[in-house]
């Protein structure tokens, strides 16, 4: 079972197209407007409610879906009170806001997915338009192509003081043999997929990196 967290802000209807029929659906504040807008009943909902319409109130109410409320001023975003409660060695999606979101968001979102890396076997952000693969410590991850996808790949390292290590990518039109990375620099940024790749694999030897897809609008 992979759990599916949807988080609150401007989700591109795109994104309900990565959510699975078998999906443990969690809401995180807002996102019960996403789940009633594309006809989604989520298993609960976290978070002060603050961002919730009154007909997603109602929503949450009609389909008696249990809600764990918090209050407003607290020391955790509601995205990392929904993350901290799957089990470990799950699988993750978290639909949010990216291209469009709060820039602060985007990076919490991205730092918790890459510290929760490790106890997860996968995890991905997504809005829809771009993906984000986090990678924490000896890992791989294969991603496949649909057929005439216009893709932009960037991997992007996520620490100052040590290295993206060992990083090998094939399936790019410039692939990548073992080299090490340290945030900061822009090397491995603005790849895509080689001709007719059907997917592409990138592996780490140890450190962190975030692994960018984008399609091309």
């Amino acid at each position: 079972m992979r759990y599916c967290i949807i988080t609150s802000g401007p989700i591109d209807p795109a994104a309900s197209t990565r959510i699975k029929e078998d999906d443990y659906v969690i809401c995180a504040d807002g996102g019960v407007d996403f789940c009633l807008k594309h006809g989604i009943i989520p298993r609960s909902c976290y978070g002060d409610l603050d961002s919730v319409s009154a007909e997603g109130l109602r929503f949450l109410e009609y389909n008696n879906i249990p809600v764990n409320r918090f209050p407003i001023e607290k020391d955790w975003t509601d995205s990392e009170i929904c993350l901290n409660t799957v089990p470990e060695g799950s699988d993750v999606i978290l639909i949010c806001p990216i291209s469009n979101g709060r820039i602060d968001h985007v990076i919490a979102n991205i730092q918790l997915a890459t510290g929760l890396r490790k106890s997860l076997n996968s995890i991905v952000l997504s809005d829809g338009i771009t993906d984000i693969y986090p990678m924490n410590g000896k890992s791989g991850i294969t991603i496949g192509i649909e057929e005439g996808a216009d893709l932009a790949v960037s991997l992007a390292p996520l620490d100052f003081t040590a290295p993206a290590a060992g990083i090998r990518a094939s399936g790019l039109y410039y692939p990548l043999e073992g080299i090490d990375v340290t945030a900061g620099k822009s090397l491995t940024f603005s790849n895509h997929p080689a001709k007719d790749a059907r997917e592409i694999s990138v592996s780490i030897e140890n450190g962190r990196l975030a692994v960018i897809v984008t399609k091309n609008l």
